[in-house]
């Protein structure tokens, strides 16, 4: 009898999951955007700035005409909460959740382009870590709320 037990609970789940993925009637879906959350380390404010200039800024634009982003942003944060709290946001904004699904793949063409090989990729990267720290980052997904009927 145990046996079948996880048999009939797998049975289950598989029939509730169309009622779980509908939508809902409170919104409706949009857009996905990653939010990273950075603390640019104390005296590298300048490096910072300069590699996002020289280096991210025409990634993200190549990426938005491409259609793999709709849209990036940008926002500093004047106060500090604590010594570790972050003072930049980076929202990086996708069409969809389908788009992540290939963002990686299509994104390497436009990375590598850019820096010119593998290598030098990494290397950026390697040395963008001196300069801050990404304190997080999450998706969120843009919802628009529906009218009362």
């Amino acid at each position: 009898m145990h046996k079948h037990l996880p048999l009939a609970a797998l049975a289950l789940m598989l029939c509730a999951a169309p009622a779980f993925a509908q939508q809902s009637p409170n919104t409706t879906p949009g857009t996905v955007t990653r939010v990273v959350l950075i603390r640019i380390k104390p005296g590298h404010g300048d490096p910072f700035w300069a590699d996002f200039r020289q280096h991210l800024k025409p990634i993200y634009d190549e990426e938005k005409r491409q259609g793999l982003i709709t849209n990036y942003t940008v926002a500093t944060k004047p106060t500090l909460d604590n010594p570790d709290d972050w003072g930049v946001a980076l929202t990086l904004t996708y069409p969809n959740w389908a788009t992540l699904d290939t963002f990686t793949s299509r994104a390497d063409a436009i990375t590598l382009a850019h820096y010119g090989s593998a290598a030098n990729r990494t290397a950026a990267a390697t040395a963008r870590i001196e300069h801050g720290t990404t304190v997080a980052s999450f998706l969120v997904r843009d919802q628009t709320v529906n009218p009362w009927k």
